[in-house]
């Protein structure tokens, strides 16, 4: 499995069949913490390799790509966060609510997000994440805050995937996680993010900012394979 692309899909599922085994009382605290960190670390290693380069997309191609997943990532950032105080699933699904204070924190958190202030807002969403580790919106917005604010791809995609492998129901994880595999040339595992989207039927205005993403992975996927084929 030497293809990026394909370690990062195994390692997604990899994590998937250990947060249910986990889940359903099949493994230990112990285990789980320590296999649960073994794979999030052996996909941001994977995330650095690049593709060999008989697999990658012609330049034409990639540059749409770029183009695609800047425009997708211009709109994610702006308007995604201060949509996010709506989201229907933005809360602590293990409890189905959130006290004030935590109201009042994601609320800062969204406020520092939107003027660009990164350390106001990841500290925020950790001051969140100390009360109640499950909430789904803390932990995707504090991957998409160190990836997006501080471009820290590996630190994001850890926090991305464990919100991903935590809350495989909340929509914006997997739009943000397609974003930055479109953007590393891992364009299978985006692929894959988008189709885990769509399952879930996500928000109107969440779909309308990737659509452009979508056509742009397809075509690029679709343009490798045939020079894969005629190579």
């Amino acid at each position: 499995m030497n293809d990026p692309a394909d370690q990062q899909e195994f390692l997604l599922r990899s994590l998937e069949d250990l947060e249910r085994e986990h889940d359903a009382g099949d493994l230990d605290e112990a285990d789980y913490v320590a296999l649960r960190d073994d794979y999030t670390a052996r996909a941001a290693a994977a995330l650095r390799t690049e593709r060999p380069a008989g697999r990658r997309p012609p330049k034409r191609n990639r540059a749409l790509l770029v183009i695609g997943a800047l425009l997708a990532f211009a709109a994610l950032a702006g308007v995604l966060v201060a949509q996010s105080s709506g989201r229907r699933d933005s809360g602590d699904t293990a409890t189905g609510s959130i006290d004030q204070s935590v109201t009042q924190k994601l609320n800062e958190a969204r406020r520092c997000f939107s003027e660009g202030d990164a350390e106001c807002a990841i500290e925020r969403y950790d001051e969140v994440l100390a009360d109640q580790p499950g909430n789904a919106e803390a932990l995707t917005y504090k991957g998409w805050a160190q990836y997006t604010l501080l471009d820290d791809k590996e630190a994001a995609l850890v926090t991305l995937l464990e919100a991903a492998t935590a809350h495989p129901d909340y929509a914006d994880v997997h739009a943000f996680l397609a974003v930055l595999f479109a953007r590393s040339g891992l364009l299978s595992s985006a692929k894959t993010q988008l189709d885990l989207l769509d399952e879930l039927d996500p928000p109107p205005d969440l779909l309308a900012q990737i659509e452009g993403l979508r056509e742009e992975i397809d075509r690029a996927l679709a343009a490798a394979s045939t020079s894969t084929t005629a190579g």
